[in-house]
């Protein structure tokens, strides 16, 4: 493994030092720190790291880009001396002074992620295999009734299934409650015994109250509120009882509280929130062209803020529900185009360093859909180009929404996950979709560089 330590003593001095971190965490690209006083985070000189490709504030994290080498600086940076004592897990009253100073968005944000992020490479290797298996179907290789066909179908949609035992876990270590409790509860609404007589919309009774039902297949509002809320319980139940006691009252009266308060109220709650975003996104989504345009010229940038989380979950709930979602698949498109710059600027630049940068970039892009190192390396350093992702973007977004490609599992873009799009809604156009935003990326960054516009790479 390659040595990474100035790199990381560069990224501990940049974010206010050792005594200024509480917690990190990393996603695909990302180290993620929550600190103690932001005032300290310096991104200027962060960027100017060899090693950084960016720095930003955004989702209640300071975050400071590497690229697809992120995990064995995040490895490396845990066992550094200075950070060793760190807990991993931020104390209560820290964490509650660092989310009153974030606002309201960064705060849902950082949830989001925190309870989401954990499982979206899992997501994205399940579409894979679901992608394969469907095409093996589709070619009459593998009967679709087999058990074969049924085990590799189940990889991806097992976790849509029983998203709300997965993301109970997540859940109740954002919020700081026993997250084995929070699975349990998860479980326990998840019972086929229960399950199977929850039928969304229909009349049920429990403990002689009568409500109107709703099944938590695939939903993910249900399950935070009820852990949200729970976590408080928790806590309440630790000041007031006996410490003896503790060790099986909490889990028990947690237990037995929630788990008909998350069937009676929770999951009627929640679906009609869900219901209510449904509709919202019913408007939007009923011009399949003017989704295709905006995801696809809009969707890098929403990622490059880290605002992706606060979409995704409701587009996947969406996909769980009627089984395709367009906004998904649209969704990619820049990171396409972004891979037609890269490469534009790695044949045309006359920088050898920005032609070393893009070619990097496009290669990462093209084989695992990471389009972090174009964006921050190359892309941000010009308007120009910037507006060319978009332009290109949402382009290919026309093109898929003229032809309806929508998803009907999750993937990432590029060549690793690309069997997990075999099964899309339109697979011809979707193809189509990504040769255009390719094509009007390089050749209008093409334009771009042999015209002079872009003066940084002259």
């Amino acid at each position: 493994m390659k040595d990474y330590s100035e790199l990381i003593q560069s990224v501990i001095a940049g974010v206010g030092g050792a005594e200024n971190i509480e917690n990190c965490i990393h996603c695909a690209t990302r180290l993620r720190f929550t600190l103690k006083d932001g005032t300290k985070f310096d991104q200027k000189a962060l960027k100017e790291t060899q090693g950084v490709l960016g720095a930003l504030v955004s989702s209640g994290y300071y975050q400071v880009l590497i690229g697809p080498q992120v995990n064995d600086v995040y490895a490396q940076l845990m066992e550094t001396p200075e950070l060793k004592n760190i807990a991993k897990e931020t104390k209560q009253d820290a964490g509650n002074e660092s989310e009153k100073k974030a606002g309201l968005l960064d705060r849902f944000s950082k949830m989001m992620s925190d309870v989401y992020a954990p499982y979206i490479p899992i997501l994205a290797t399940g579409g894979i295999a679901s992608g394969l298996i469907g095409l093996l179907a589709n070619l009459g290789v593998v009967d679709s009734a087999s058990l074969t066909y049924q085990t590799f179908y189940a990889i991806f949609y097992s976790l849509i299934y029983f998203f709300p035992i997965l993301l109970a876990f997540t859940a109740g270590k954002h919020f700081k409650c026993n997250p084995y409790v929070a699975v349990t509860l998860g479980a326990s609404i998840m019972y086929p015994g229960v399950a199977d007589l929850l039928v969304t919309g229909e009349k049920a009774s429990l403990l002689g109250i009568k409500f109107t039902a709703y099944n938590f297949s695939g939903s993910f509002i249900p399950i935070l509120l009820a852990v949200f809320c729970m976590s408080y319980f928790e806590k309440w139940l630790k000041r007031i009882l006996p410490q003896v006691t503790q060790f099986i009252l909490v889990p028990f009266l947690c237990l037995i509280v929630f788990v008909p308060l998350s069937i009676l109220v929770f999951g009627p709650a929640g679906g009609f929130i869900a219901n209510g975003i449904n509709a919202v996104y019913g408007v939007i989504s009923a011009n399949r062209i003017l989704v295709g345009i905006v995801f696809g010229g809009l969707f890098s940038l929403v990622i490059l803020l880290g605002m992706h989380w606060a979409v995704t979950p409701i587009l996947l709930g969406v996909m769980a529900e009627q089984g395709f979602e367009p906004a998904l698949a649209a969704g990619g498109l820049g990171g396409y185009a972004a891979l037609g710059i890269c490469l534009a600027v790695a044949v045309f630049a006359k920088n050898s360093g920005d032609k070393a940068t893009a070619g990097s970039a496009a290669f990462t892009n093209a084989l695992c859909g990471i389009t972090e190192p174009g964006l921050y390396g190359i892309i941000l350093r010009s308007k120009w180009l910037l507006g060319t992702m978009v332009f290109s973007g949402a382009a290919a977004g026309l093109v898929f929404g003229i032809g309806g490609v929508a998803a009907t599992n999750f993937a990432f873009t590029g060549i690793l996950a690309f069997s997990g799009w075999l099964g899309c809604v339109n697979f011809p156009m979707y193809c189509v979709g990504i040769v255009v935003a390719i094509a009007l990326g390089f050749g209008i960054t093409a334009f771009l560089l042999k015209s002079g516009k872009v003066k940084e790479y002259n």
